[in-house]
């Protein structure tokens, strides 16, 4: 049987009328497919070259804006806003140029450039971003008027703190460290959410780099969430906040063990050596890293007599803790004899006679 028209195809087998089928059908799939790579690449080689066309014009009307002298500031700014400015691509690129513009100059030259961004629309386009859907356009929006220090209503920007987008949080916390003059950390109180680590990091370089008043951190000793207290004990240290030394003592006994160990620590760096009689107390209830920490504050503000009276409170089967105790001691050699007591290679089995000997010395001090 032959087979080179297709005008007996009805009587074909049923293996070749579905071969052929296949055949076409990855056929046709094959040129959509070549079709829209060269469909994509053609567009995005006119959106280049509209980019570079668009852009050059933004920068020749921006440098006339800013330094002709003689410019019709606002004649010109509504001619070119009715002409140019018609797409969304063609406001990003605008605000885009705006903040590089804003970047690299300053003084004066920032009053203009937001009188530059007014006047094209860009805050009204950036308010329509802050009230879409869509969480990027928000974001970038939020990053826009963050960077440009613009303020807009607080009530837009408050609900992204809550944000299940971690992206929206951390632009929103940006945005109130760039636009607040007076309490650029007013939003810790409004956060329902832990402060990662690198937020922490980053609020932390905003208030160093930036020209902020710095808060008082005690404020937020006692909210809710306890890494919003763990960073402002570390705030308090990294701004030398001696007032709050007694809150610092306080949060020694703080419900969550992160809050205490930050306290020990910022307590051991600020060198309060009134909070020892606290963190002694608080020894046998700690947790095994909080008792490694105390231990090692009291190396570092402690006495002698501190740290002989945690020995009876660091149990046998608590190694590793009774070698941090060996070696904080050695730093006291000449009234803890610890060497002569303890076998460094088998310490546990020597642990309960040294216990029993600094009971024994400090009942006879």
């Amino acid at each position: 049987m032959e087979f080179n028209s297709f005008e007996g195809a009805e009587h074909w087998p049923f293996i070749l009328k579905i071969n052929l089928v296949l055949s076409l059908f990855f056929l046709m799939l094959t040129l959509a497919f070549v079709a829209l790579v060269i469909y994509l690449r053609i567009r995005k080689n006119r959106m280049e070259a509209y980019r570079t066309r668009f852009d050059r014009k933004l920068i020749e009307f921006f440098n006339h804006f800013l330094f002709d002298e003689d410019f019709k500031r606002a004649a010109e700014l509504g001619d070119f806003k009715f002409r140019y400015l018609k797409t969304a691509y063609d406001h990003k690129l605008a605000i885009k140029q705006v903040l590089i513009f804003d970047e690299n100059l300053k003084g004066e030259s920032s009053e203009a450039i937001k009188e530059l961004f007014n006047g094209l629309g860009l805050y009204k386009y950036l308010l329509s971003d802050l009230k879409a859907k869509a969480w990027y356009r928000q974001a970038r929006a939020l990053y826009a008027l963050s960077k440009l220090g613009i303020k807009v209503p607080e009530a837009l920007v408050t609900p992204f703190l809550h944000s299940n987008r971690v992206e929206l949080r951390q632009q929103a916390m940006l945005y109130f460290l760039n636009t607040s003059q007076e309490n650029p950390l007013a939003f810790l109180d409004d956060l329902d959410r832990e402060l990662s680590l690198w937020q922490q990091v980053f609020i932390e370089n905003s208030l160093i780099n930036f020209d902020l008043e710095v808060p008082d951190f005690g404020r937020w000793f006692n909210h809710d969430k306890s890494s919003v207290v763990v960073f402002c004990i570390k705030m308090v240290v990294s701004f030398n906040q001696f007032q709050n030394i007694p809150l610092l003592i306080e949060a020694l006994d703080h419900t969550d063990e992160a809050v205490r160990a930050q306290a020990i620590n910022s307590l051991k760096i600020m060198e309060v050596t009134d909070a020892l009689q606290l963190m002694t107390a608080n020894f046998p209830y700690e947790s095994p890293s909080n008792k490694r920490a105390i231990l090692y504050a009291i190396e570092k503000i402690g006495t002698a007599k501190d740290l002989r009276t945690l020995v009876s409170a660091i149990g046998r089967e608590e190694e590793n803790l009774q070698i941090d105790y060996y070696k904080i001691a050695t730093r006291f050699e000449n009234e803890i004899p610890v060497r002569k007591l303890i076998n460094p290679d088998n310490i546990t089995n020597d642990w309960a006679d040294y216990q029993y000997y600094s009971k024994r010395v400090l009942q006879g001090a």
